[in-house]
C-alpha cells in the first residue's frame, strides 16, 4: 500500500512540475536561456528539453497541416533533407547534438503525418516540373525556378519501410508552441490549426545560439545553412 502510494505521489508531482514549466514557457531571443518544456514523445513518454542533458539541440517546430486535410509538403521535405544530411555527415555526434522535430498535435496524428509523405513529395514534385512548362505565365515560372534551387534533392520514400530517424515530439495542448507565440489558427494564407516554422539551435547550457522565425512558409534554411552555422559557433 505505501508503495502504491508513493507511486502516486510521484506521477501526481510529475505531471504538475511538467504542467506548471510549460505554463511558464515565453518567447525566447537569440542569447537568452531557453525555458525548460515538456513535451510528448512518439511512444508517449514525457520529454523535458532542454534539461540537463549535457547536449546541444536543435529544436525544429514545423507547420504541420496547411488545411484540415493537407499537411505542409515543406515540413516534410524538411525532415527527410535533415535525416539525410546526419546520415551523410554525422554532425550531430561530432558536435553532440540532438535534433528534434515538434509538432503542436497530439501523438495520434503521428501516423497520418507518415501517410502524408508521398502526396507532400509529389507535390513538391509537381512545383519543379509542371506540366507544359512551355505555356507556364511568368510567375508560374518564377515559382518553378525557385523550387528546383531550393527543393534539390528528389527523396526516395518507401511509406512501408518508413522509420522515425530523427524524433519527432507533441506538444498536444499547445502550451509550449503557445508560450513561444507559435501557434496560429490563421497563417501562410490558411486557416487552420498550426505553428509557424520556427527553428533553435541551443547550447549545452541551454542558451539559445540561432533563432529564425517564419516570415512565409518556403523561406526555411536549409541542412547546409544551419551545418555551417553549428561548425562556426558550438562546441
Amino acid at each position: 500500500m505505501k508503495n502504491y502510494l508513493l507511486l502516486i505521489t510521484l506521477i501526481t508531482a510529475f505531471t504538475f512540475n511538467a504542467f506548471c514549466q510549460n505554463e511558464n514557457v515565453i518567447p525566447v531571443q537569440v542569447k537568452e536561456k531557453f525555458p525548460d518544456i515538456t513535451l510528448t514523445s512518439s511512444n508517449g513518454e514525457l520529454v523535458n528539453l532542454p534539461g540537463k542533458s549535457g547536449r546541444n539541440i536543435m529544436l525544429i517546430f514545423i507547420r504541420g497541416k496547411v488545411t484540415p486535410t493537407i499537411w505542409c509538403p515543406i515540413c516534410h521535405y524538411q525532415y527527410l533533407e535533415m535525416v539525410d544530411a546526419v546520415e551523410k555527415t554525422n554532425f550531430t555526434k561530432k558536435y553532440d547534438m540532438d535534433i528534434y522535430f515538434v509538432m503542436p498535435y497530439i501523438t495520434d496524428s503521428l501516423q497520418n503525418w507518415i501517410n502524408a509523405f508521398p502526396q507532400s513529395l509529389s507535390t513538391i514534385e509537381g512545383w519543379k516540373n509542371p506540366e507544359n512548362q512551355q505555356d507556364l505565365t511568368q510567375p508560374a515560372r518564377e515559382w518553378m525556378d525557385y523550387t528546383r534551387k531550393f527543393f534539390p534533392d528528389n527523396f526516395k520514400y518507401n511509406p512501408d519501410k518508413f522509420k522515425l530517424k530523427l524524433p519527432v515530439m507533441f506538444d498536444p495542448d499547445q502550451k509550449v508552441s503557445n508560450g513561444l507565440m507559435l501557434y496560429k489558427q490563421e497563417w501562410g494564407g490558411t486557416k487552420v490549426e498550426q505553428n509557424v516554422p520556427t527553428i533553435f539551435i541551443i547550447d549545452k547550457k541551454g542558451k539559445v545560439h540561432f533563432k529564425y522565425y517564419s516570415q512565409y512558409t518556403n523561406d526555411r534554411p536549409d541542412a547546409d545553412y544551419l551545418i555551417e552555422f553549428i561548425k562556426k559557433t558550438m562546441k
